[in-house]
């Protein structure tokens, strides 16, 4: 579920949390990263279950309908497109989830007059009156709905995202739009011909592989601090040290970890992971400045012999 690039992400926030902190316990820090990446696969799990509690309350207001001293025409045969459609019935009945939502105890239950008002909003929305009102039924217009769902009505729903943020310190903004994508990912992979088995999306695509990568990451950015410091000092003589900005220093610092300490790694895809980071973490003007001063250490790196890939990492090196 977590790319690479994401992996970096939420690495350089420890990183961050670590350096700005008193407290130097690298366990603890480590432990702590390690938690946010859990947390946000259960903001996955919490997020893929809601169709359930969607679909149960459209019931209950089905049947609440069908109980009225007078009831219409409507009320009593109502649309049940939405509670039937297809891809959260394959949700509703997926083993994996079910299985892991039940062992983490993630649920919607107590979040009853949230999903309510949600439910309010959603029924008054463009994506729902249009799919409603569609006299054909179909895998793809229930998928594309549900995808629609996740892309246009929970992002637009202030109330339910500041919710979830209230729910974890580990689920900011950042996460949650991430995790949404993943989840549309998810939806997508679907087809009529799915079942219970259809599988969700794993934490990690390679557990082994990228658990080393974090913690070598984390750790060896932490343990070469200060040969990073000095190598970037060496570049940066014509600037005012203290007017570079803390992320872009700490962004090359993880920057040059991986290019000296990740053989397997290309230089290519380490430069241009720590320019597409520094767009987004830093100033405007720090692409230009990282691309600088890594091309630098790059070119110094090899002159030294510092510089050793090996199998892939030799690709564009």
């Amino acid at each position: 579920m977590i790319s690479r690039r994401y992996l970096r992400v939420k690495t350089f926030q420890a990183l961050y949390a670590y350096f700005q902190s008193n407290d130097k316990n690298i366990n603890k820090a480590e432990n702590e990263l390690f938690l946010s990446l859990e947390r946000m696969y259960d903001l996955y799990l919490y997020l893929l279950s809601i169709g359930s509690e969607l679909t149960h309350q459209a019931e209950l207001r089905v049947e609440d309908s069908k109980s009225k001293r007078l009831p219409t025409e409507e009320d009593l045969n109502p649309n049940l497109k939405f509670i039937e459609n297809r891809v959260f019935a394959l949700l509703a009945n997926n083993t994996s989830l079910k299985k892991q939502l039940s062992d983490k105890k993630i649920s919607w239950s107590a979040d009853q007059e949230l999903i309510g008002k949600f439910m309010n909003y959603m029924r008054k929305h463009d994506v729902y009156l249009d799919y409603m009102s569609k006299k054909t039924s179909s895998f793809e217009e229930d998928q594309q709905f549900v995808v629609n769902l996740y892309k246009k009505l929970i992002p637009e729903f202030e109330l339910m995202l500041a919710d979830i943020q209230d729910k974890s310190i580990y689920w900011g903004f950042d996460e949650i739009d991430f995790v949404l994508s993943m989840v549309i990912k998810t939806i997508k992979k679907f087809n009529a011909n799915s079942n219970e088995f259809s599988s969700i999306l794993s934490l990690y695509t390679d557990y082994e592989d990228d658990v080393k990568m974090v913690k070598d990451l984390f750790r060896k950015t932490i343990k070469y601090d200060d040969v990073n410091s000095e190598k970037i000092a060496k570049k940066t003589q014509n600037w005012d040290v203290e007017r570079i900005a803390m992320i872009d220093i700490l962004l090359m610092k993880m920057a040059l970890t991986e290019l000296m300490h990740f053989n397997s790694i290309p230089v290519k895809v380490t430069l241009n992971e720590y320019i597409e980071l520094s767009k987004w973490f830093s100033t405007p003007k720090s692409k230009v400045f990282v691309n600088g001063i890594l091309d630098k250490l790059v070119l110094e790196l090899k002159e030294t012999g510092e510089l050793k890939k090996v199998g892939r990492g030799l690709l564009d090196s």
